[in-house]
């Protein structure tokens, strides 16, 4: 009887492992395959809406998204309000900030093709970042007929922004939503009127200090006037160019 025992035991042992992946695997709908890389080679779309995070809401946008290339990545996020002002940040320049005190609800929608089945590199690649580290946030993809979306919710004083990639992707559209009665505007989220025009803005020539303390002339390069501040690149430093970004410190 102990061989038997010893049989219904691994049985037991090979379907609790089989259900344990089964249930990870349930619960995983990545967006891409690498750390830090908007490539949707990896891409899944789940076919369900998932529930708003409000049981209500005002509508502050639901238009186009301007400024999207057609080929490869670019990267939108800016602080317009510090850069009106003239004050710091409170999180970081190149991130949109939710001033609003409340939830907003930041959603990216796209058509894609409807001739064949739509997945891995047929999907944009997208993602969000989030807060002062930059942290990579990876939504789920929402189908729904021929348009595909992807949410992320943005927390009081929290800094954002989005990387996207169209693939064959096109018609990218922004949608942005607060709990109803909010008061909460646009501009208090950090975004402007018309997300959907991305008007060119050139840059400033800047005085900066070097670590040798003396100074030079530098910039930041151009953005544009919906939050578009470059294309996207990957590699070892992740990050954006901009164009007519210089530092005439000299590096050692």
């Amino acid at each position: 009887m102990a061989w038997l025992f010893r049989v219904v035991m691994s049985l037991l042992c090979l379907v609790a492992t089989a259900h344990a992946a089964g249930t990870r695997e349930a619960r995983v709908h990545p967006s891409d395959c690498r750390p830090r890389d908007a490539d949707s080679t990896c891409a899944t779309a789940v076919a369900a809406a998932t529930p708003p995070p409000f049981h209500a809401v005002d509508t502050l946008y639901d238009g186009p998204l301007g400024g999207v290339p057609a080929h490869g990545f670019a990267y939108w996020g800016y602080d317009f309000i510090a850069d009106q002002t003239g004050t710091p940040s409170p999180v970081r320049q190149d991130e949109y900030i939710n001033r609003s005190g409340v939830d907003v609800l930041i959603k990216l929608s796209f058509d894609i093709p409807s001739s064949h089945p739509c997945n891995h590199d047929c999907l944009p690649g997208v993602e969000f970042e989030m807060g002062p580290g930059w942290g990579k946030v990876d939504p789920p993809y929402i189908k729904d007929g021929n348009v595909v979306s992807l949410s992320a919710t943005v927390r009081p004083g929290e800094g954002y922004g989005w990387i996207i990639g169209l693939w064959e992707a096109t018609n990218p559209r922004l949608t942005v939503t607060v709990p109803k009665g909010s008061a909460a505007t646009l501009a208090a989220v950090g975004l402007v009127r018309d997300m959907a025009v991305a008007n060119e803005i050139p840059p400033d020539i800047a005085r900066c200090q070097c670590d040798d303390g003396t100074f030079a002339n530098c910039s930041a390069g151009e953005h544009f006037s919906n939050g578009l501040l470059g294309i996207w690149t990957q590699g070892n430093n992740d990050g954006y160019d901009r164009a007519g970004a210089f530092n005439d410190c000299a590096f050692h």
